[in-house]
């Protein structure tokens, strides 16, 4: 028996969790010329059993000067700081205060291994203020600081998200 492997080259494209397919072509025309985003295989909320992740609300923030963008998730369209359910960000490593908030995380957070070049921090909601229930993991990977912002109750589903959107390839603006 004789097993023969052909390889092609193809461009490897990320994919996201299908909650943000209907938004991808929004959130890479955005996207600032030279960052890369993550976004997670799975969106893994514990609250999603009670919302239909259809009816998401996807809005995304980018800044040219300095160049940083942020996606976020919101439940409903009223205030939107009392329906955000959480937030994933990329920032170059040339952004003093994303390296700072990085710093931060490696002082305060869990070092939690991503893969194995890459190391991300938790830090705890409370840990960040008493009264703050977000919870957040940083990590630099590719000359890019990454973050991933939810409820503290969502601990173990941001450690996973944050797993898979370190081991799948980055986008970039098209």
């Amino acid at each position: 028996m004789f097993l023969s492997v052909f390889s092609l080259a193809v461009a490897v494209e990320a994919q996201p969790a299908p909650v943000f397919i209907p938004f991808m072509g929004r959130i890479q025309k955005n996207l600032p010329v030279g960052l890369a985003m993550r976004l997670p295989t799975e969106l893994r909320v514990n609250d999603l059993l009670d919302i239909d992740p259809n009816k998401l609300i996807i809005r995304v923030f980018p800044s040219e000067a300095p160049p940083s963008y942020m996606v976020s998730l919101f439940t409903c369209d009223r205030s939107p700081n009392s329906c955000l359910l959480g937030s994933f960000s990329v920032n170059p490593k040339q952004s003093a205060s994303a390296r700072r908030d990085l710093q931060r995380h490696e002082t305060l957070g869990d070092r939690i291994t991503l893969t194995p070049t890459v190391a991300g921090y938790l830090i705890e909601g409370p840990l960040q203020n008493p009264s703050y229930p977000f919870s957040t993991v940083m990590w630099q990977q590719n000359d890019m600081i990454y973050t991933i912002s939810f409820p503290a109750i969502e601990r173990q589903n941001i450690l996973y998200m944050a797993l898979s959107m370190a081991r799948e390839q980055g986008f970039y603006r098209r």
